[in-house]
């Protein structure tokens, strides 16, 4: 990205905000001028350089040891490669340290069971993505409920 002065703009800080929503500021070095973009992180993802940390991922980076700090960094780096993204969230770094995988809750997995057969599969890769994407290490009842409401409009008091 550039500046009006025809400047790259460099990346300041990447703040968490609720879900998966996230505020970027950008600046330029050469007019002092600062501009900010809120969004999704799949959304912001691509106008950042590769690598880049968010400050709350950072934070929780920065509070384990000194020497398992580098070792995570790197798994969630390259975990962060494989997967195409270019910035890292607190929500990202969980996915990576959870090797891209989540449990499930015995009740969540009872309530799949009673899922009808045609789209359990469909279901759980849902409930398995929004899961990774937030940084939640298990599918719970609440995260069903909230993937029901938002995909069949259940409980939300349409006819």
């Amino acid at each position: 990205m550039q500046c009006g002065c025809q400047q790259p703009l460099r990346i300041k800080d990447v703040e968490e905000l609720e879900s998966d929503e996230v505020f970027a500021r950008f600046h330029c070095v050469d007019c002092d001028w600062t501009v900010g973009a809120e969004g999704s992180v799949k959304d912001l993802d691509p106008l950042v350089p590769a690598n880049t940390w968010s400050d709350e991922a950072r934070y929780h980076l920065s509070r384990l040891p000194p020497y398992l700090a580098n070792l995570v960094r790197d798994e969630v780096e390259t975990f962060a490669h494989d997967q195409h993204y270019q910035m890292m969230t607190y929500a990202r770094l969980v996915s990576a340290r959870n090797k891209g995988m989540v449990e499930w809750s015995p009740e969540a997995e009872r309530r799949l069971a009673n899922v009808p057969s045609g789209i359990r599969t469909m279901a759980k890769t849902e409930l398995e993505r929004t899961a990774l994407d937030r940084g939640m290490p298990e599918v719970t009842v609440v995260l069903m409920e909230e993937v029901k409401t938002r995909y069949f409009g259940m409980a939300t008091g349409r006819s």
